[in-house]
């Protein structure tokens, strides 16, 4: 299981109807590209700014090579609608992981 996480900086100005338009537009776009299992959308709480705050965007696939087809076909549009529709307000930076394994208590 490969877990694609994107994480954004978001501005006060602009996060309610960012987090409305992720929930309401970006992820059932990408939903669309049938390359993730899962999504989880989480608000980072340990550091807060001045300027915004920061949240998490998680992609769960069954392969690298999904996540490659998705980078190849679909990322650069749904980079372009963000910056479209935020500018400057949303700046975000993008990690790879691999799930080892998973705990439940």
């Amino acid at each position: 299981m490969i877990i694609y996480s994107e994480s954004f900086h978001v501005e006060y100005l602009v996060e309610k109807e960012w987090m409305i338009w992720v929930k309401n537009t970006l992820i059932p776009e990408i939903y669309k590209v049938q390359k993730f299992t899962k999504v989880i959308f989480s608000k980072v709480i340990s550091h807060t700014d001045e300027s915004g705050c920061t949240y998490s965007l998680q992609y769960y696939t069954n392969s690298k090579k999904d996540l490659e087809d998705y980078y190849n076909n679909h990322s650069d549009k749904f980079a372009r609608l963000l910056f479209d529709k935020f500018g400057t307000k949303i700046l975000s930076f993008k990690t790879e992981l691999e799930l080892i394994e998973s705990f439940e208590f």
